[in-house]
């Protein structure tokens, strides 16, 4: 059993060096490293990583810049081993990330993804905690008490609210097929990873245990349309194709959960307070607007 980490690369390489020297202090020495370089100027991440010469670590260049989601979303078909994990550029491991979800993939043989525990760390490498993170805790509560949900539960649980730090989850490889429009829907296409999976059986196990290093800084992906109404637009086009799948599937509850889709909602309410009190009516109704639509 070994965890393929795939790693989309375009930030500043101090964060990447971290990541690296993060995965070779596993505890547990099943694991391979992929760079995939999305064009990022100079040749510092090459560069090290021919120093280090760690045969466990390989960098591949892409021809041409992806883009953000693009360069993810071609990580995810390029797994070689039992399971794969692809993590933000600029998050990190904890020593024991390899044993946690090689463990809990032991301990739950239906499992076909695993979610260990998460530190959320800021752009200085320092703990730090957010109201999405707070929020994050809440919406998963009951999640986390369970260790293991079955496909209609954990579709339930996240079309309530999504809880999830995708970056650090690990997956079984020959699962990663059945996602069906692998990057449609930009910022919350993870989510969708996620949904086509447990469509297709199997569980979500969860590890408590502290494992994986999340960063979370204003020059991150997930920040990106927060400030305008892509992102909501994006949203609200996933949870009505959620929905018609779930419904498909005869998993009604989740159905209904991602039609109302209340905590994304509640997201654009604050976000257009937000922009009301910068004085910014026009992305303030915008906004107003996604908060109160239902999807169909």
């Amino acid at each position: 059993m070994s965890v393929h980490f795939v790693v989309p690369y375009y930030v500043d390489p101090k964060y990447l060096f971290e990541l690296i020297d993060s995965a070779r202090r596993q505890t547990r020495d099943t694991w391979r490293l992929t760079i995939v370089d999305d064009q990022y100027p100079g040749t510092a991440a090459e560069d090290h990583i021919r120093e280090l010469g760690d045969p466990r670590i390989r960098y591949v260049r892409n021809e041409k810049n992806l883009g953000a989601t693009g360069n993810v979303c071609s990580c995810m078909t390029k797994g070689e081993l039992e399971y794969i994990t692809v993590m933000g550029a600029d998050d990190a491991l904890e020593p024991n990330y390899v044993e946690v979800v090689l463990d809990a993939f032991e301990r739950y043989p239906n499992a076909i993804m695993v979610h260990p525990g998460v530190i959320v760390m800021d752009g200085e490498s320092q703990p730090t905690d957010s109201l999405a993170d707070r929020v994050k805790r809440l919406a998963s509560r009951a999640a986390w008490q369970q260790g293991e949900l079955d496909g209609q539960t954990a579709a339930l649980s996240l079309m309530k609210g999504n809880w999830l730090y995708v970056p650090a989850m690990c997956f079984r490889t020959d699962v990663v097929p059945r996602v069906r429009r692998l990057g449609e829907f930009g910022s919350i296409a993870d989510l969708g990873w996620v949904i086509d999976m447990l469509l297709g059986g199997g569980t979500l196990a969860m590890d408590p245990t502290p494992a994986f290093r999340y960063r979370r800084h204003a020059g991150s992906h997930s920040s990106v349309g927060a400030k305008d109404v892509t992102r909501f637009d994006e949203e609200q086009r996933y949870y009505a194709a959620a929905a018609a799948q779930l419904e498909e599937k005869g998993w009604t509850k989740a159905a209904r959960a991602a039609r109302l889709h209340l905590l994304a909602r509640l997201h654009a309410t604050r976000s257009a307070l937000g922009a009301l009190a910068s004085r910014d009516v026009k992305l303030a109704t915008s906004l107003t607007g996604r908060a109160l639509r239902r999807v169909k």
